[in-house]
């Protein structure tokens, strides 16, 4: 993955130049990062499939009742953002290494921070539409609407920002671009099977609480909790409400895979 990156411009006022906001060049450079991931073509289409991917369940199912719409929409929700925002990330984190875009963007003015910030802010927030998506998508396939979509707000971007560190960290540790394809697939696997496991009828309720403590899971029982006709849920295994066990354990993962990320980020080529 290749770009141009020039160092941003300074303006001049009473007769001295002054170096432009840190504001204001993060967000030039998450207009430039957005206009990135429409010139990838690899990126491009798995942000445009993932909502095609997984709506492609409904349409094969068609569940009869709200609580069966309720049980597929909440992995649904959660794994269109793993899909894009975590496997992008991921991708792009160890692209960028390996073709020392990342040495030469830290001759901007930019400090690393703001460079990580603006090449992650577009992945979530486009991880977000694609929740809309899937949200109408369901609905025009004949599903209930949510009955709390603040829930769901809140699932997606807790969900959101998780996949992003997600694969900030896996794009750290991947030793190459080539190698990463292998990288993500653990966390891909977990995700998909505790996502589904979480919800499903027949899962033995221990089990189904303790499957809470795994990634993304926490955010799958926040969707379904705010479905029309809420399915058997798993009980939390700490006392404490549901909303605020799914949303601290979802935090928890953000913080850890974040540290993780910090410890094994690399701005050169790995040996």
């Amino acid at each position: 993955m290749t770009a141009t990156v020039s160092t941003l411009p300074t303006t001049a006022s009473s007769g001295r130049s002054r170096r432009l906001s840190g504001w204001t060049r993060t967000r030039r450079q998450i207009a430039f990062e957005t206009s990135m991931v429409f010139r990838q073509r690899n990126t491009l289409l798995a942000t445009l499939l993932a909502p095609v991917f997984v709506l492609f369940f409904p349409i094969v199912s068609r569940p009869e009742d709200a609580t069966g719409w309720t049980m597929l929409m909440a992995p649904m929700t959660v794994l269109v953002l793993v899909f894009s925002v975590y496997i992008n990330g991921a991708t792009i984190v160890a692209a960028r290494r390996e073709s020392q875009l990342f040495k030469r963007l830290r001759t901007s003015e930019l400090t690393p921070t703001q460079l990580i910030v603006s090449m992650m802010v577009p992945l979530v927030l486009l991880g977000l539409v694609q929740v809309g998506i899937v949200v109408a998508g369901v609905t025009v396939l004949g599903g209930p609407l949510p009955a709390d979509p603040a829930l769901v707000a809140a699932a997606a971007l807790a969900t959101a920002l998780l996949s992003v560190t997600a694969g900030v960290a896996v794009g750290s540790v991947s030793p190459n671009s080539e190698r990463v394809q292998y990288s993500v697939m653990p966390l891909l696997l977990l995700a998909a099977i505790g996502s589904n496991l979480v919800v499903a009828p027949n899962v033995d309720p221990g089990l189904r609480s303790y499957l809470l403590f795994a990634p993304f899971t926490g955010a799958v029982d926040l969707v379904a909790r705010a479905g029309e006709s809420v399915p058997v849920l798993a009980e939390t295994p700490l006392p404490v409400p549901p909303i605020v066990f799914d949303l601290g354990i979802t935090g928890f993962w953000i913080v850890a895979l974040g540290f993780l990320a910090f410890v094994t980020w690399r701005w050169e080529p790995r040996g």
